[in-house]
């Protein structure tokens, strides 16, 4: 039989108690502690620092920019966080400010950054003058212009849908005038344009539009790779000596009576769908374009076109760094040279000051001038260099090499689908940039690649050293 053991008597284990409260409460109390400390910093801190809502505007005008309390946002096509508070919102296209409204965000705090609360404002119908109206229209114009210089989108280069803005504009604006959708529809140079231009008015119900849009889509189709052969003719007019007097200087030139004349290219030698006939009335043209010298004599009374002041005429957009570049103009040193890296801006300031010393009206001649005179002439030769041949001429000289030759008439890539003389008067109505056509090719180019139809296009403030002009005028 085993042997009893007794085990020592022992008190019993007693937790200390603090405030009369033991340790497990004291854990549990502390654990909620936590728990509530860590909701407050992550459910309901962020809101409190940082409150708003995640807002989206509808506005009726396409790509409308959001300013709020002064501070651009950005396009309305977007999704901005505004913070809790009253906020000023100006609507605003085409620098047209159309609407300005006041706005109340509330204070959300629970979970704002685990949960986006969101607010759509609408904004409403615009109520503008023909004058606003008019200036958002030529904003949505300009944007299709400027696409069509692109002639390749890519994944960088990406194409906005802008015949669809410029569809929802003119639907936001009741405007129905078609002259913008001719103007807008003879700028589709890619078929992303052409699409677009399809989204957005497939179903407008004007023929003229639908014609059009057809036109451009046979256009676009055929030019690719298609070789255009020149529409010919030779003119025959009587031109007769013009002098344009000035104190220091006099130009010479040929005055032509009115007449038509047919520019374009076509496809077919039997049609002549692309090649359009042209009425211009009476006028002068210099035979030579302007030299460094003459240029001189225009800045010398017109300071401001000095190339000393390059810097404020580029930062006012009216030439490039380019300006007057490598030339030293002056009225000492007399040259039958060709002025050149002077902008489209910088010519017509010329043309305004010889104006204003003859008397008479003096402008940059027109595409249709330069090739009245280019057809008319009897001896059509190419000038491989900026020296004139002959000063003594009776008729222009130097009209094919030498200088490419600035015109008055803008670049509208589809204007002879669209209607030449018609697209150029909306151009003008619409005021869009000049991007003026340049004729008759450089001393640098190919000679077998250049006619008298051949056409080029240049920035209103670029300045090229290729690149001149001569004048022509009304007698």
């Amino acid at each position: 039989m085993k042997k009893r053991i007794d085990l020592p008597q022992v008190s019993d284990v007693t937790l200390p108690e603090v405030f009369h409260l033991r340790p497990g409460v004291w854990i549990l109390i502390i654990l909620a502690i936590l728990i509530i400390v860590l909701f407050f910093l992550i459910a309901l801190l962020p809101g409190i620092i940082k409150g708003g809502r995640y807002v989206t505007f509808s506005a009726p005008l396409s790509e409308s920019g959001i300013i709020l309390d002064g501070t651009y946002l950005g396009s309305s096509d977007h999704q901005y966080f505004i913070t809790s508070g009253e906020h000023t919102v100006t609507v605003v296209k085409g620098g047209i400010e159309y609407e300005q409204t006041t706005i109340h965000i509330d204070h959300p705090i629970l979970l704002t950054h685990l949960i986006h609360r969101t607010r759509s404002i609408s904004i409403p119908a615009p109520a503008l003058s023909s004058d606003e109206a008019m200036a958002i229209i030529r904003h949505d114009l300009s944007e299709i212009q400027k696409a069509s210089a692109i002639l390749e989108w890519t994944m960088v280069t990406r194409y906005a849908p802008l015949y669809q803005n410029l569809a929802q504009d003119l639907t936001a604006l009741d405007y129905s005038d078609e002259g913008a959708l001719i103007l807008a529809l003879s700028y589709i140079t890619t078929e992303e344009m052409l699409a677009d231009a399809r989204l957005a008015f497939s179903s407008h119900p004007s023929p003229t539009i639908q014609a059009l849009l057809k036109s451009a889509e046979m256009r676009l189709h055929e030019t690719a790779g298609a070789t255009a052969k020149r529409a010919v003719q030779t003119l025959d007019l009587e031109t007769t000596p013009a002098l344009l007097s000035l104190p220091h200087f006099a130009l010479e030139g040929s005055a032509y009576p009115a007449t038509s004349v047919v520019m374009g290219t076509t496809d077919d030698p039997s049609s002549n769908e692309y090649a359009i006939t042209v009425e211009e009335e009476a006028f002068a043209l210099s035979h030579l374009p302007i030299t460094i010298t003459e240029w001189a004599y225009f800045i010398e009374e017109n300071p401001m076109w000095a190339k000393s002041n390059k810097e404020s005429l580029e930062a006012q957009g009216l030439v490039d760094a380019s300006y007057l570049s490598g030339l030293a103009p002056s009225t000492i040193f007399v040259t039958s040279r060709p002025i050149t890296n002077i902008s489209y801006q910088a010519a017509n300031a010329f043309c305004a000051w010889l104006s204003e010393k003859s008397g008479k009206h003096v402008f940059l001649p027109t595409e249709a001038m330069f090739t009245i005179a280019a057809q008319n002439h009897p001896n059509l030769t190419w000038h491989a260099s900026l020296t004139p041949m002959n000063t003594k001429s009776d008729a222009p000289a130097m009209l094919l090499g030498g200088v490419w030759e600035m015109t008055q008439t803008p670049f509208i890539p589809l204007s002879r689908l669209c209607g030449y003389q018609e697209t150029i008067a909306l151009h003008t109505a619409f005021s869009l940039e000049p991007n003026p056509i340049v004729k008759g090719g450089s001393y640098l180019n190919d000679s077998t690649s250049i006619s008298a139809d051949t056409v080029g296009v240049v920035p209103a403030h670029a300045c090229g050293d290729q690149i001149g002009f001569r004048v022509a005028w009304y007698e």
